[in-house]
């Protein structure tokens, strides 16, 4: 539970059961919640849920310690995180890399209350690439769901069973900012993604679309230019938010 005082926001309960391990460290005003795993990451039979509350006007950064390595067998996550009234969440866990034979399911819920704000990545890269495991997981299916005010904003699915659907993608991600707190920074990135050309065979390729009062993005392309483009459009959100997440960070 993340609650606002004063100037700052603090982690005011938090508990972890294996293999999921809660670091909260203080890197700034925002409260920080950063996951990890006694095993380096997930392995046959985990299933991983993570719930996080933030009551109205703290601010909370939700973010792993590194890659979410996914092994060979069944395993599944779900993160559910609520942001009161006012309150701002920054959910911005590093890529997911799914190693030949995992079959991985992904849910990530977040429930905005009224003047709430959100800016939000997800990455799912092909895997272990120099290790010649491109796309060789058995199966990942992601969920996405957004909710304001008890009304649904977005449902999205995405199923990846075929390497062949990737082409010459190694990565896919997603962008997503919400609410009053970043209206303006996501209508300014959703018109520089307007205007920027498109080509069929560009490294890159990044579609933007307007959600409530802000922007939801689509990215493909090699998993660093993925990860480089996801993080340059939601910086500018969180450092309105007075925070830098990839700070130090590969």
């Amino acid at each position: 539970m993340i609650r606002a005082r004063e100037n700052r926001s603090d982690v005011h309960r938090a508990r972890s059961a294996g293999p999921l391990r809660l670091l909260t460290p203080r890197a700034g005003d925002a409260a920080w919640i950063v996951t990890s795993s006694y095993g380096g990451g997930l392995v046959d039979g985990d299933a991983v849920a993570l719930e996080v509350d933030v009551e109205a006007g703290a601010t909370c950064v939700v973010t792993s310690q590194a890659s979410q390595k996914v092994y060979k067998g069944t395993s599944s996550q779900r993160t559910t995180v609520r942001a009161g009234a006012g309150a701002t969440a920054l959910v911005v866990p590093d890529p997911v890399v799914p190693f030949a034979g995992a079959t991985f399911a992904q849910t990530t819920r977040v429930e905005l209350g009224d003047g709430a704000s959100l800016a939000l990545c997800d990455v799912v890269t092909a895997g272990r690439v120099a290790h010649g495991e491109r796309w060789a997981a058995t199966s990942i299916t992601t969920a996405l769901e957004i909710a304001a005010s008890a009304r649904t904003l977005l449902l999205d699915r995405v199923v990846l069973d075929d390497p062949r659907r990737m082409r010459r993608f190694d990565a896919l991600g997603t962008a997503i900012l919400l609410g009053p707190r970043f209206a303006d920074v996501a209508a300014a990135e959703l018109a520089r993604v307007a205007a920027e050309p498109v080509s069929r065979a560009a490294p890159l390729a990044i579609a933007a679309s307007p959600l409530a009062d802000g922007i939801v993005a689509r990215i493909a392309g090699s998993i660093d230019a993925v990860v480089a483009a996801t993080r340059a459009l939601l910086r500018p959100a969180c450092a309105r938010a007075g925070e830098d997440p990839w700070a130090r960070r590969w």
